[in-house]
């Protein structure tokens, strides 16, 4: 847990620096590169969606010893994510004008500006896709078979350059020309290429100790039965987060009805929560792979016993990070150079983010139970179902068919989460998620 907790706080601690820099280039840059953000988020989450599936019979195949079926687990993932990456990376370049402007209300002129540093920097954002893509299949399959170090490395290494070139290409330091917005893309396509170089790399180097990049075509054509299985197991989950985070961006549509100042506010609130929400919620990630793993050795008591531990960990790890984020929510706003409406809207956004966060905690490890088992139905119904059923619907009533002002529409929406908390809490305590796989889908 501690080197994907780890990896997760050094990578978003140097976005929020990162952040802070664009911020010091003035509102609009920030706000273009927001809505920018709003769509590589979309992206990120398909991908993890797609090689979420594959990496539920990759730990419980690892778990099984079956290093046969983990490596035609590992070649479905490829494919599968590599594939959808040319998807999305279509998507945004023939209409990521056309999105973008979806975000964008307010004067002609300041909307204008706000688009020009959002599409300069969507360009170059453009070309870190693929190596993004490749380095999550190949570091999600090394920490599915127990090697969370080497990926908590590579991500040091790219988050360290990344910040490095930042500094130099953002504000034009060391005789580099100032690129603002552009240089801050640039530096993050350039630390992409780095992370995937280490991964790639370390584990084609290591293959011996990892198994799936050796003689990696052991078992092709795999079997029937075991495509049908990831498949069947696969897709709902790529839909799911597909859903999700769209209704994730669509949410944060419904709030910029309420003006620009909202999505430069949402962005400082967001940037400092996924510094602190990435150690809590990367014990979602834990329970997917050593839940996976129990349940793939057939152990369904040790699984149930190791999940209630992690369950019960995040949920006391938010409740302080809750307090510490109420405690700081007025002071970081100052340090971006924008207005004192947008860093008064941001402190108060912030304090209702930090009061859910316990609950999301919950909800977050309540997904990735279910998942652990296999229950991709299930999963889909209880996070991509629950958002656009109830979340979705909620902030879209509140903003268009009431005069409440961002804050109540933003916090209504946000504490539907107790609905799913009360839902994920009967299904777990239910044990409907124990499951193995790994007997299940064989060559």
């Amino acid at each position: 847990m501690l080197p994907i907790m780890l990896q997760n706080v050094v990578t978003n601690f140097v976005s929020l620096l990162d952040n802070l820099m664009v911020g010091q280039t003035g509102t609009a840059s920030m706000s273009g590169v927001a809505v920018v953000g709003q769509l590589m988020f979309i992206f990120y989450l398909v991908i993890f969606g797609t090689v979420s599936g594959p990496g539920i019979f990759c730990a419980q195949f690892w778990g099984a010893e079956d290093m046969r079926s983990f490596k035609a687990a590992f070649r479905y993932k490829l494919v599968s994510a590599v594939v959808m990456c040319g998807v999305c990376a279509s998507v945004l370049l023939l209409w990521g004008r056309e999105l973008v402007g979806l975000y964008l209300t307010g004067g002609a002129e300041e909307t204008a500006e706000v688009m020009g540093y959002a599409m300069g920097y969507l360009r170059i954002m453009l070309w870190g896709m693929l190596p993004y893509t490749l380095s999550t299949v190949y570091s999600s399959t090394l920490r599915e078979s127990g090697r969370t170090l080497v990926p908590m490395l590579a991500s040091w290494l790219a988050v360290a350059l990344n910040l490095v070139l930042n500094w130099i290409l953002i504000f034009g330091k060391l005789g580099m020309p100032a690129m603002g917005v552009e240089g801050a893309a640039l530096a993050t396509v350039v630390s992409r290429f780095a992370e995937l170089a280490v991964n790639l790399l370390w584990s084609h180097i290591h293959a011996g100790e990892v198994c799936f990049t050796r003689r990696m075509l052991e078992g092709f054509p795999m079997s029937g039965r075991l495509l049908k299985s990831l498949a069947v197991k696969s897709v709902p989950l790529m839909l799911n987060e597909s859903l999700w985070c769209l209704g994730t961006a669509t949410l944060s549509q419904i709030y910029s009805t309420r003006g620009l100042a909202v999505i430069a506010a949402l962005n400082i609130g967001f940037v400092l929560m996924d510094l602190f929400t990435s150690v809590a919620f990367s014990i979602g990630s834990t329970i997917g792979i050593m839940v996976g793993q129990e349940l793939g050795a057939g152990d369904g008591d040790k699984a149930v016993d190791t999940d209630r531990k992690l369950l019960a960990l995040g949920v006391f790890i938010s409740t302080g990070i809750c307090l510490m984020l109420l405690a700081v929510s007025g002071l970081f706003p100052r340090f971006y150079n924008t207005t004192d409406e947008i860093r008064a809207l941001a402190t108060r956004l912030i304090r209702v983010m930090a009061l859910a966060l316990p609950l999301d905690s919950f909800s977050h490890g309540s997904y990735f139970t279910m998942r652990s088992g296999g229950k991709t139905a299930v999963t889909f119904l209880f996070d991509s179902g629950f958002s656009w059923v109830v979340n979705v619907p909620v902030a879209y009533a509140l903003a268009h068919f009431t005069g409440l002002g961002i804050l109540p529409v933003y916090a209504l929406s946000t504490f539907t989460v107790a609905f799913k908390c009360l839902l994920g809490g009967v299904m777990v305590h239910k044990r409907v998620w124990v499951n193995t796989l790994a007997g299940e889908s064989g060559m």
